[in-house]
């Protein structure tokens, strides 16, 4: 990153930091707070700007309105009568302005930050619906149904004309230029994180100097470890429920963490070079991983090669799944992938979607239910397909399979005592162990929230079938809401071995596949799949490698 101002990022900034700072206002409600949560919004944006450049208002936005309702919900703000006696001097031509924005920022003050911001993003920022929900990480139907609670209790305020009255509400916003304060904060927090790095690998370096000199060990001789960094984790420890649990580094810090290899490429990037099947004619050898593009309403399914370009699979259009409530889904789960490698199949309402990886050849097999969700392998070729209260088997080995009504797999957790709420995604198994997402319960995890940080609400849950006990991952949330993780934030894909989880990690600041050592809790990074702001990430990962049952 160059000291000086990258001219490119500071005519982006001078030509949207008003809007930008009214919005955050609009949020948070004080024009300081305003001002800080912008420009750490562009001081992130500047940190990676050679990256992001083709596309900052996305990664902005996210970053503005994470922070921005993080602000107000710490924030205690000034009385709306100081606020308003702020602008008294106000000439008599703007008195009914003035008194229409004291009317509107009292109505909002009567909602919450995230309604707020909802409100910002649809009437201000004309953002849709569906973009609404992915600045803030929301399902569509939530975006719905917060936005009519909001504008209603508005409406009962009396305002109208919702747009326009938010403009009078933040015109008394001054504009100040942010695009050397942005630029100098990432130059600043680019030397702290270096400075960190630098000081914890120094310290553990010299102590593992100390301890040889001491214990006259032949370095030459001993086994090569993982670099030592600052976001290695701790062993396994007791939630106070007795639960054993391990926890991940914090949001952003994944790179950090020592390699483990999975027989991944180290990264996995959406941007990069790709090729269509039908220019090719066959699939290329030794596919590791699928993931599904947006391709307008539809998915493309693209095969990753370790070492060669990846391929899109351009004779295969594929639908969002939709569960009994309408809610969209991606088709492609962590069992998608034969253990042979040589197949995929998708869930597309009303049939099973087979993709031959040798030939390119795509069957369909029909399964009687339009909100089919899941379809994965199990043992052979037999393929289990899952709607929300239904399932069915189908046996690919023979001819014109048809779909045979199956029973519902019971949730890995029934019968083991562990604090967690709801499981996320699809569990996988290996040997003893079986693993899932899950959502866990804040009463038992916020005992173990290290001092400044954030919530702990969500992680991965493992299963041991031989004792029926189990074990948690944790993924805390960063100090203050300046970082997170997407809701539903960790999924699992394979196991590398019988005690490894490979798992997706997914936040603001970028996409990951990570491992899990059930036994030790250490975790460490695999693949890289996007550097952040959640624009071109893959919208759904299998793996061609470990095991997936």
């Amino acid at each position: 990153m160059q000291h000086e101002v990258d001219a490119d990022f500071a005519r982006y900034v001078r030509a949207r930091q008003r809007g930008l700072l009214r919005s955050a206002y609009l949020v948070c409600g004080d024009q300081r707070a305003a001002q800080d949560v912008v420009e750490g919004a562009l001081a992130t944006v500047a940190g990676r700007w050679s990256r992001v450049k083709e596309y900052p208002d996305t990664v902005v936005r996210r970053h503005l309105y994470r922070d921005a309702i993080a602000a107000a919900k710490r924030a205690r703000r000034e009385s709306l009568a100081a606020e308003l006696a702020a602008h008294a001097g106000a000439a008599t031509a703007d008195a009914a302005a003035d008194h229409r924005s004291g009317d509107l920022l009292r109505a909002l003050d009567a909602l919450s930050p995230q309604q707020r911001a909802l409100v910002v993003l649809r009437h201000v920022d004309q953002r849709s619906e569906a973009g609404a929900a992915e600045v803030l990480g929301e399902s569509v139907s939530d975006v719905t149904r917060q936005t009519e609670a909001a504008v209603a209790l508005l409406g009962a305020a009396g305002t109208r004309d919702l747009g326009e009255q938010l403009e009078v509400a933040s015109q008394a916003v001054v504009e100040i230029d942010l695009a050397e304060r942005a630029w100098g904060t990432a130059l600043s927090r680019r030397r702290v994180r270096r400075r960190r790095l630098f000081s914890a690998v120094a310290g553990v370096a010299a102590v593992a100097v100390v301890l040889a000199v001491a214990r006259g060990v032949d370095r030459s001789s001993d086994p090569p470890v993982p670099v030592p960094t600052t976001a290695t984790t701790a062993p396994v420890k007791r939630l106070p429920d007795g639960t054993m649990y391990a926890a991940m580094p914090l949001e952003g810090a994944e790179d950090e963490l020592p390699d483990y290899d999975a027989g991944l490429p180290s990264a996995i990037d959406p941007r990069g070079r790709a090729v269509r099947l039908s220019t090719l004619g066959a699939p290329p050898p030794s596919v590791v991983a699928v993931y599904l593009r947006r391709a307008g309403t539809h998915y493309r399914a693209v095969l990753v090669p370790k070492d060669r370009t990846q391929v899109v699979v351009d004779n295969l259009d594929l639908v969002p799944t939709r569960d009994a409530d309408g809610n969209q889904g991606a088709p492609l789960g962590p069992k998608a992938i034969s253990s042979d490698g040589q197949w995929v199949v998708f869930p597309q309402p009303g049939a099973v979607v087979r993709l031959d990886l040798a030939t390119g050849k795509v069957d369909r097999y029909a399964v009687p239910a339009q909100d089919l969700q899941v379809a994965g392998w199990g043992q052979g070729r037999t393929v289990a397909a899952r709607s929300t209260t239904r399932a069915w088997t189908l046996d690919l080995t023979r001819g014109g399979a048809r779909a045979v009504a199956a029973t519902m797999p019971a949730p890995i957790t029934e019968g083991v005592g562990l604090p967690v709420t709801q499981l996320v995604g699809e569990a996988v198994s290996a040997g003893r162990w079986s693993a899932s997402g899950a959502m866990l319960d804040q009463l038992v995890t916020s005992s173990v929230i290290v001092r400044g940080n954030g919530p702990i609400y969500q992680g991965l849950v493992a299963v041991d079938a031989e004792t029926r006990s189990g074990r948690v991952l944790l993924a805390p949330e960063s100090p203050d809401g300046r970082t997170g993780r997407s809701v539903g934030c960790c999924t699992v894909l394979a196991w590398a071995d019988p005690s490894t989880l490979l798992f997706r990690s997914t936040g603001y600041d970028g996409s990951w596949v990570l491992a899990w050592d059930v036994e030790t809790g250490r975790v460490y990074d695999v693949t890289r799949l996007d550097q952040g702001g959640g624009v071109d990430y893959p919208r759904a990962l299998a793996l061609a490698v470990g095991s997936r049952g």
